[in-house]
C-alpha cells in the first residue's frame, strides 16, 4: 500500500532539504550514489563524532570508506539501496537532532554510542528497537543492560566496541609496561610517558587501583565504609604520584597526547582503538599496542565504546524497513567478522564471532581490553557523557593533578560529586 499524499510530501520535502544541508553534515555517496541525483530507495545515517575526533576531511574520508565497504555489500543483497551520511558531534546529538525534528530531518538511522542512544530515547528522540528474543541472544547480557531505556526497551542494537588500549613506540619502549607499577617504573628508566587529563582517559585507573567497587558505591547512592573511602584515595592518590614523576605529563587532552606520541617526544599512552591507523601511518612498525597496565591484584577498567544502530522517529515505513534491513544485516556473523578484520579498529558486537587472536597482537590487546572494560559497564550506564557531574570531576582531578589540592580532600569532594543527584 502507498503512503498516504501527506506522508509521501514530508518525504520528498526531507529528501530535498537533506541533500542541500551544509553545516556539519557531510552527505556522501555509498555503492554509486552520486550527489545531487534523484535516486530512490535511501536511506539517511547520522554518525556521532566523540569529542577526541575532530570533524575534518580525514575523518569523513575515513568514515565514508568504512560505510562503502559496508554499503556496497549490502547492495549486493538490496541493490535498489543507497546510502547518504551525516557526521555530528556525539555530545550535541540530542540537541542537533532535536533541531532535525523540527524540521523534520530525522535520519533513518543513528551510529552513535550506547549512553547517547539512550539520551536520544529518553528525549523522544528514537524509536525503540524491536527484536525478537531469539535475536537478543548473540549479544552479551552486559552491553544490553547498558541499552535498556527504563521501560525495559532497547535504544539501539549494538554493532561494535571501540576499545581503550596502551599504544606504545616499539623503537623506544621493547616492552609495554603491564602494571601501573611497571609504568611508573619505565618512567624512571629515562621514557617519557603521556597521561591525558579527559576524564574517559584516566577511567581505567579506577580499576586497576581496585577503586571501582566504592566508585560504582557511591554512584549508587549507597552507605561507604572507611574500606570504600580510601579505595578512592588510593586511585586519587596515584594521580597525583604520577603528576610528581619528572617524565610522566599529563596532558590538556587527548588530541595534545596523540599529537606528542606521533612526534616522538612520548613513549607511551592510553589510545583508543579507532585511532590505530592514524598512528600506524606515521609510526609505521614502530607503532606498538598493548592493554592498559592493571594494578596488583586488580584489573584496569577501560571504557570502551558500545557503538549501535538506533531508529530515527521520521522515517518512512518503507525506510524503516529499510533500516532495520541493514541493521541485521551489520550483526550478522559474516559481516562482524568482515567489519573487524578489515579494520582492526573495532570488536564484534556479536559474540558468536570468534576473534582470530592467535593472528594478530591488535586484535589480542583489543579482546584484553574489551574484557577489562567489562567491569565498567555498570558504571557507564549510570553515568553517562553528557552527565552534569562530569565537569565537575574534571575539575576535581585536574586541581588534583596540579597539586592544588591533596587526595584525602579530593576524595570527599569526589564523594559528593557522585552522590549528587544529576
Amino acid at each position: 500500500m502507498a503512503p498516504p499524499p501527506a506522508a509521501q510530501k514530508s518525504q520528498r520535502r526531507r529528501d530535498r532539504l537533506l541533500r542541500l544541508l551544509g553545516g556539519l553534515t557531510l552527505l556522501a555517496p555509498l555503492g554509486g550514489c552520486t550527489l545531487g541525483r534523484e535516486l530512490p530507495n535511501i536511506v539517511y545515517v547520522a554518525i556521532g563524532a566523540n569529542k577526541d575526533q575532530l570533524i575534518n576531511a580525514e575523518l569523513k574520508q575515513a568514515l565514508q570508506e568504512q560505510l562503502m565497504k559496508v554499503g556496497a555489500r549490502f547492495r549486493q543483497i538490496h541493490p535498489d539501496t543507497h546510502f547518504q551520511f551525516g557526521v555530528y558531534p556525539e555530545d550535541q546529538m540530542v540537541e542537533v537532532m532535536r533541531r532535525r525534528s523540527r524540521s523534520g530531518l530525522v535520519p533513518d538511522l543513528l551510529i552513535v554510542n550506547g549512553d547517547t542512544a539512550l539520551r536520544l530515547r529518553q528525549a523522544g528522540l528514537v524509536d525503540p528497537f524491536p527484536i525478537r528474543k531469539d535475536q537478543l541472544a548473540i549479544f552479551n547480557d552486559e552491553e544490553l543492560r547498558r541499552l535498556r531505556s527504563p521501560d525495559g526497551r532497547l535504544a539501539g542494537l549494538p554493532v561494535l566496541v571501540q576499545t581503550q588500549l596502551s599504544c606504545f613506540n616499539r623503537q623506544r619502549l621493547s616492552e609495554p609496561p603491564a602494571t601501573l607499577q611497571e609504568l611508573l617504573n619505565a618512567s624512571a628508566n629515562g621514557h617519557p610517558m603521556g597521561l591525558s587529563l579527559d576524564l574517559y582517559y584516566l577511567f581505567w585507573i579506577v580499576g586497576s587501583t581496585g577503586s571501582l567497587p566504592a566508585i560504582d558505591r557511591a554512584v549508587l547512592g549507597q552507605q561507604l565504609n572507611p574500606a570504600d573511602r580510601q579505595a578512592m584515595t588510593d586511585w586519587l592518590a596515584w594521580l597525583q604520584n604520577a603528576s610528581n614523576q619528572q617524565r610522566v605529563t599529563f596532558f590538556p587532552d587527548q588530541p595534545t597526547a596523540e599529537a606528542e606520541f606521533k612526534a616522538g617526544r612520548i613513549d607511551w599512552i592510553p589510545c583508543r582503538s579507532t585511532v590505530l591507523p592514524q598512528l600506524r601511518r606515521v609510526m609505521g612498525s614502530a607503532l606498538g599496542v598493548a592493554p592498559l597496565p592493571d594494578g596488583e591484584g586488580h584489573r584496569a577498567s577501560p571504557i570502551n565504546r558500545l557503538r549501535v544502530l538506533a531508529l530515527g522517529r521520521s522515517s518512512s515505513a518503507a525506510g524503516r524497513r529499510r533500516a532495520l534491513t541493514f541493521s541485521f544485516y551489520s550483526v550478522n556473523p559474516l559481516t562482524q567478522r568482515t567489519l573487524t578484520l578489515g579494520s582492526q579498529t573495532v570488536l564484534p558486537a556479536n559474540r558468536f564471532v570468534t576473534v582470530p587472536v592467535q593472528s594478530s597482537q591488535v586484535l589480542a590487546a583489543m579482546v584484553a581490553a574489551s574484557n577489562q572494560g567489562l567491569q565498567a559497564n555498570s558504571l557507564v550506564t549510570l553515568v553517562h557523557t553528557n552527565d552534569p557531574r562530569i565537569p565537575r570531576l574534571q575539575t576535581l582531578l585536574t586541581e588534583l593533578v596540579f597539586g592544588e589540592s591533596s587526595p584525602e580532600d579530593a576524595s570527599t569532594e569526589l564523594v559528593q560529586i557522585l552522590q549528587a543527584r544529576p
